[in-house]
C-alpha cells in the first residue's frame, strides 16, 4: 500500500513538472514577437543601475571633499551639477521603464486573447456547451490579464539581474575586493531561495486561478438563473453556497500571499545581513580596528561608495525575487489558457469537391454521429434538391439538432460524408450557402433594425425596411414611437415570442442564401400567431431550399416531404 501511494505521488509530481515545463515553453513562444521591447525595457533598467553607480561615486566624492578635504562648495559646483543631471536621467528611466513594460504586456495580452477567441470559433460546439460561460470568460479576461507582470516586469528583470550585479562587482573589486567577495557569496543566496519558494508558488497560483474560474462560472450561472431560483425559493440557499465558493477563493488567494510575504521576509533578511557585513567591515576599517584587506587605510570616499552601493547591489536581486511570483502566477494562468488552446479543432475531411455530384443542394451519405459512445445518428443517407421544402421530425433527442450542426459545419460526422452544394460541409461553406435560425436565436440590446441587419454595413436602409415589411416586423413596429429604431432589451425583452421570431426570420432572409434551416420556429406560439408566422415563412422562402425541424402538424403539412429520424 505505501509503495502504491508513493508511486502515485511520484507520478503526480512528474505530471506537474511536465505540465509546468509545457507552460513555460508556451510563455517563451509568446515572448518572441516582443523580444525587442523586452530588451529595451531591460536596457533602461541597466542604464538606471549604471546611473546609481555614478550617483554613489559623485555623492561619496562630494562628502570626501567637504568633510575630509575641507573644500569650498564653489569648487564642487560641477559635481553638484553632474549629480542633478544624474537625478534627472534616473527620473526619465523610472518613467519609461514601466511605460515600455506596459507596451510589452499589452501586445502579448492582445495576441493571447485573439488566440483564445479564434480558438473558440474553431472548436466543436459540444466543447463550448460542456464548459461554463463564466469560466471561459475568466480564461479570456482574468487569466490573460495575469500574464501582465510576467512580461512587463519579470522578463526584463531577468536580463537586468544577469548584467547589472556583474557591473557593480567589477566596479567594486578595484576599490574593495573584500566587499566584492561579500557580494559574490551572499548574492546567489537570494535567487537560490527564490527557486525553492517558486516550487510551491506555482502550484498555489494554479489552485487560485482554478478557484477563481469556478467562482466566476458559478456566480454567472446563478445570476442567469436568478428568476428561477427566486420562483422556487432557493435564492437564499444559493447565497450560502456562493459564500462558500468565494471563501474557497479567498483561502487560495491567502495561500499565495502567505508564500509571497514569507519569501519577501527571508530575502530582506539575507540582503540586510549582507549590507550589515559591508557596513561593519568598512566602519571598523575607518576606526582602524581592522588590520587586513582594503579596510586598512580606507578613505571616507571609498567606504561611503561601497556602503551606498551595497543595498543597490541587492535591489535587482530582491526585485527579481518579488517578480518571481509574477512568473508563478503566469504559469498558473497559462495552465488554464492551454486547456482551451490545446483542445482539438473541428477536422474537416479533405476530399476533392469535384468528385461529388452537385445535383443536390444537400446530400448525406451514410452519416453517423456519436457522442461519448452514444449513437445519435446512425447511417443516415439523405438527398435534398434545390428549392425543396423538408420537415424534419422525430422525438426529442433523436438527433435533429445534431443533424443541423453537421449541416452547418459546427461538427463533423463520426462516419460518412455531408455535402452542401457538392462541397464538404464546413463553417466556411456554411457562411456562403446556409442561413440558420435556432430555437433560441439571440436578440441583442439594440434597435430592431440593428437586430435584423446585425450591424452589416453593406445592407442599405431600403433592404432592411423591405425585409422587415416582408417578414411582418413592420406590422407591429409601425405602432412603436421610433419604429424600427426602437430599442429592444436583451433576449427580446419587451417583445412577444411571435414578434421575436419575425425579427429572426427577417435576419435569416436578408442573408439571401440558397439554403435555410429553421429549428422549431413555431414553438410556444398561439394558433393565430403561428399561422401568421407560417404564412411569413411561405412568403419569404418560397424559392429557397428549406428544412424545418418541428413536431408541429401545421408546419409538417406545408412541407413537400417529411423525414422522420426516429
Amino acid at each position: 500500500m505505501p509503495t502504491s501511494f508513493n508511486s502515485k505521488n511520484q507520478k503526480s509530481y512528474d505530471d506537474n513538472q511536465l505540465r509546468e515545463h509545457r507552460c513555460i515553453e508556451w510563455l517563451k513562444d509568446q515572448k518572441k514577437p516582443v523580444r525587442h521591447l523586452i530588451n529595451i525595457t531591460a536596457l533602461i533598467g541597466i542604464i538606471n543601475g549604471v546611473l546609481i553607480i555614478i550617483q554613489s561615486a559623485l555623492f561619496a566624492y562630494i562628502l570626501q571633499q567637504l568633510v575630509i578635504e575641507q573644500q569650498q562648495i564653489q569648487v564642487l559646483i560641477l559635481h553638484f551639477f553632474s549629480l542633478i543631471i544624474v537625478f534627472i536621467l534616473r527620473s526619465v528611466c523610472s518613467y519609461y521603464s514601466p511605460v515600455m513594460g506596459f507596451k510589452v504586456a499589452e501586445t502579448v495580452k492582445r495576441s493571447i486573447r485573439e488566440q483564445l477567441l479564434n480558438k473558440f470559433g474553431q472548436l466543436d460546439p459540444s466543447f463550448r456547451k460542456q464548459q461554463q460561460s463564466g469560466e471561459l470568460a475568466a480564461t479570456t479576461l482574468e487569466h490573460a490579464e495575469a500574464l501582465d507582470n510576467y512580461f512587463s516586469r519579470y522578463l526584463p528583470q531577468q536580463i537586468i539581474v544577469s548584467v547589472l550585479p556583474l557591473i557593480m562587482i567589477a566596479v567594486v573589486i578595484p576599490i574593495n575586493w573584500v566587499v566584492a567577495v561579500i557580494f559574490l557569496v551572499t548574492g546567489p543566496l537570494i535567487p537560490l531561495f527564490m527557486a525553492l519558494v517558486g516550487m510551491g508558488a506555482a502550484s498555489a497560483n494554479r489552485n487560485q486561478f482554478l478557484a477563481m474560474a469556478r467562482m466566476s462560472a458559478y456566480f454567472l450561472d446563478r445570476l442567469q438563473g436568478l428568476t428561477t431560483l427566486k420562483l422556487f425559493g432557493q435564492a437564499e440557499a444559493e447565497l450560502i453556497t456562493i459564500k462558500q465558493v468565494s471563501n474557497n477563493f479567498r483561502e487560495r488567494t491567502m495561500d499565495v500571499l502567505r508564500i509571497a510575504f514569507l519569501s519577501s521576509a527571508v530575502l530582506e533578511f539575507f540582503s540586510a545581513v549582507a549590507v550589515a557585513l559591508v557596513a561593519v567591515y568598512v566602519g571598523l576599517g575607518l576606526l582602524g580596528l581592522v588590520h587586513f584587506g582594503p579596510a586598512v587605510g580606507i578613505s571616507l570616499q571609498e567606504a561611503l561608495f561601497v556602503l551606498l552601493l551595497a543595498p543597490e547591489f541587492f535591489n535587482p536581486l530582491k526585485q527579481l525575487s518579488v517578480y518571481y511570483h509574477d512568473k508563478a502566477a503566469a504559469v498558473g494562468a497559462t495552465d488554464h489558457i492551454l486547456k482551451v488552446l490545446e483542445q482539438d479543432e473541428i477536422k474537416v475531411a479533405c476530399e476533392e469537391s469535384n468528385s461529388h455530384s452537385t445535383e443536390f443542394a444537400i446530400e448525406l451519405k451514410n452519416v453517423s454521429k456519436h457522442y461519448q459512445q452514444k449513437d445519435i445518428i446512425h447511417s443516415l443517407s439523405l438527398q435534398v434538391r434545390e428549392g425543396e421544402k423538408i420537415a424534419l421530425t422525430g422525438e426529442s433527442g433523436v438527433g435533429k439538432t445534431s443533424l443541423f450542426n453537421l449541416l452547418l459545419g459546427f461538427e463533423q460526422p463520426t462516419e460518412g460524408v455531408v455535402l452542401i452544394n457538392g462541397e464538404m460541409a464546413s463553417q466556411q461553406n456554411t457562411q456562403k450557402n446556409i442561413a440558420w435560425a435556432g430555437q433560441q436565436s439571440n436578440i441583442f440590446y439594440a434597435s430592431i433594425k440593428d437586430n435584423i441587419s446585425l450591424l452589416d454595413t453593406s445592407l442599405s436602409e431600403y433592404q432592411i425596411n423591405t425585409v422587415a415589411d416582408l417578414a411582418g416586423v413592420t406590422d407591429y413596429s409601425q405602432y412603436l414611437e421610433k419604429g424600427l429604431d426602437t430599442l429592444v432589451g436583451e433576449k427580446g425583452y419587451g417583445l412577444s415570442g411571435g414578434q421575436v421570431q419575425r425579427i429572426v426570420l427577417a435576419r435569416t432572409f436578408i442573408k439571401n442564401l440558397p439554403i435555410v434551416l429553421l429549428d422549431e420556429p413555431t414553438a410556444h406560439l398561439d394558433q393565430l400567431t403561428k399561422t401568421r408566422l407560417l404564412d411569413v415563412i411561405d412568403l419569404l422562402f418560397k424559392d429557397i431550399t428549406l428544412i424545418i425541424a418541428s413536431h408541429d402538424p401545421d408546419v409538417i403539412k406545408r412541407m413537400d416531404r417529411v423525414i422522420d429520424l426516429t
